[in-house]
């Protein structure tokens, strides 16, 4: 996959005047009095926080303020007026559906109903960026969905042949396209091959392939793996060559397709046969498996950072639009918590044409959430070629945070890590209650610091996880316990796989997984399909990240080696970096 963007050059620009480098919306005194005015309200003077309100110069951060007042946790009742009296003017703001939930529930009886938040507006992503897997969703049929849940729920419990004969039955099977019955087949296969099962992984993923391979990438790569743990490195080329240049792949299965089938060429002592696969798996830029081949064939992976620049013509149209103002204004006051709350849920509101101007001026105002959300939408992948390693800065931003007590770990590798887990959104949440920068789960934050307090709920509590530098100074403290559960200590991989898995299930993956001590195929055999993406998506973040921090990457050479990659701190002063 070539990398590029909808280019923007600075001479472009000769007949208009660059931004300056401090942006600012609000006076200095209106800094000052919202300031205060957020903090007095934290401790429930209402009354000071009154007097400093009736002096502001510009109201447009009252919506953040009233927020912070009607949703007090204990010194103030808000009434159901106050609520909807907020809907009516600021049904924009990301802390809308909070307000509208609370005023339901506050609404009397015979009223009518308040004004509806504003939904998340935000623009779809146009180019496909995901491991191997099935390919793009397709519109498929009830029967589809019904045998579906039905599979699924046999193969969680480990019943592959049971689902075989579910959708076998000619009941299921004549009310599915041949697409669709292949889908399920294709899922069946790899339950199979977790199973060690890979003759029955083989056969099934293999007749898949051959009926439906064009919508059902995923049965070329299960039979693919199935085949070459028999030993049938032919066939497994056959199947994995497929892949390479199937045509509804994304560009990360596409490439693992390609590097696989030169392994397997390789394997089947027809290595002439292996250099155009790696070709073509090295042609999809930064994926895993196309750095993997790129540095394979001695391809310099050197990535050109272009960072778009901001003129005073850019600025004032940003300027114009209302939820820039306020996240403007929410950074000049220190809460560039709230700031990408406002871009990252209403961007799609902004001007598209802006775009380019919105990932400068995030960058200006240290906002990596924003700058990485954008850059995925206006990124638009280039033709193959030299340009393959063009890359929008704003893809991989460099966040100013920093944990408490400093870096114990490269920034390469806490980005990377930042970057997958929250996508550099200082308040995320997962739905299984992992928080902040780092998505670090309240019983991991309480294991790692030994204080029962981030177990129990409140500002006091779990949420001190998201506070960035806390945040990133417990995360940095697992990666570091984790280290040590990989072998050899510091061993990529199987960090990434204790971090996202556990380091429970990792110990039972490397313990009952058919890997054939192959690095590469422990990773594709793992039994968590999210977890084998993780892996993937993380290394890559972390390559990268050293290419954007002038730095080496020699765990890269030894991944496309085919060994165990390990961490090796390239940043003086961590304390790794000490140890090793």
């Amino acid at each position: 996959m070539a990398f590029g963007y909808a280019p923007v050059h600075a001479a472009d620009l000769v007949d208009y005047q660059t931004a300056p480098n401090t942006i600012s919306y609000l006076s200095q005194g209106d800094r000052d009095r919202y300031t205060r005015i957020f903090s007095v309200q934290t401790r429930g003077d209402w009354r000071a926080a009154d007097r400093l309100i009736g002096q502001l110069e510009n109201d447009v951060l009252m919506g953040h303020v009233l927020f912070q007042r009607y949703m007090h946790p204990t010194a103030y009742r808000s009434r159901y007026n106050e609520l909807r009296d907020w809907l009516a003017n600021y049904a924009d703001h990301p802390e809308a559906a909070k307000i509208h939930k609370l005023a339901l529930r506050r609404k009397p009886s015979g009223v009518a109903a308040p004004r509806r938040p504003l939904p998340r507006s935000y623009r779809q992503v146009s180019h496909q960026q995901y491991a191997v897997a099935e390919g793009p969703r397709r519109d498929f049929s009830r029967n589809f969905r019904n045998a579906a849940r039905k599979v699924r729920s046999l193969l969680r419990r480990e019943r592959p042949t049971q689902a075989l004969n579910h959708i076998s039955q000619s009941s299921i099977r004549r009310g599915l396209k041949a697409v669709e019955f292949d889908t399920l087949l294709s899922r069946i296969a790899v339950s199979y091959y977790i199973e060690h099962r890979d003759d029955r992984a083989l056969e099934e993923a293999d007749r898949a392939a051959r009926r439906s391979r064009d919508g059902v990438p995923l049965a070329d790569w299960t039979a693919g793996l199935s085949a070459w743990r028999l030993g049938k490195f032919a066939l497994a080329a056959e199947h994995f060559a497929y892949l390479a240049a199937a045509p509804n792949a994304s560009d990360w299965t596409r490439a693992a397709g390609g590097f696989w089938a030169a392994r397997a060429y390789i394997a089947d002592r027809r290595p002439d046969h292996a250099a155009p696969m790696l070709e073509l798996a090295a042609d999809t830029g930064a994926t895993f498996y196309g750095m993997l081949a790129a540095e394979q064939l001695g391809r310099d992976i050197d990535f050109q950072w272009v960072q778009p620049p901001l003129d005073q013509a850019g600025l004032s149209l940003l300027l114009a639009n209302d939820t820039v103002a306020r996240a403007v204004a929410l950074t000049e006051i220190g809460r560039r918590d709230l700031a990408e709350g406002e871009l990252t849920r209403g961007h799609g509101r902004i001007d598209a044409s802006l775009d380019h101007a919105l990932i400068a001026l995030a960058e200006r105002l240290d906002l990596p959430a924003t700058q990485m959300q954008v850059a995925n939408a206006a990124y638009v992948p280039s033709s193959f070629g030299p340009e393959r390693y063009v890359m929008n800065a704003g893809l991989f931003p460099v966040p100013d945070y920093t944990p408490q007590d400093g870096f114990r770990v490269d920034r390469a590798l806490v980005f990377a890590f930042m970057r997958q887990e929250s996508k550099f959104k200082p308040l995320a949440r997962s739905r299984a209650g992992a928080r902040g920068l780092m998505q670090i789960m309240p019983a991991t934050a309480s294991h790692i610091t030994r204080d029962r307090s981030l177990r129990r709920t409140g500002a006091q509590g779990r949420d001190r996880l998201f506070d960035p530098a806390f945040n990133m100074k417990l995360g940095q403290q697992y990666i570091e316990e984790l280290m040590g559960s990989g072998e050899p200590y510091g061993n990529l991989y199987q960090l990434m796989v204790a971090y996202n898995g556990g380091p429970g299930n990792l110990s039972r993956w490397l313990r009952n997984t058919d890997y054939r001590n192959d690095p590469l195929l422990f990773i594709e055999s793992i039994p968590a399909p999210e977890t084998r993406g993780y892996i993937e998506r993380v290394l890559t973040n972390f390559w990268i990240y050293r290419d954007r921090l002038g730095q080496e990457t020699p765990s890269l050479g030894v991944a496309a080696a085919g060994d165990w990659p390990v961490y090796q701190s390239l940043e003086r002063g961590n304390s790794l970096a000490q140890r090793q």
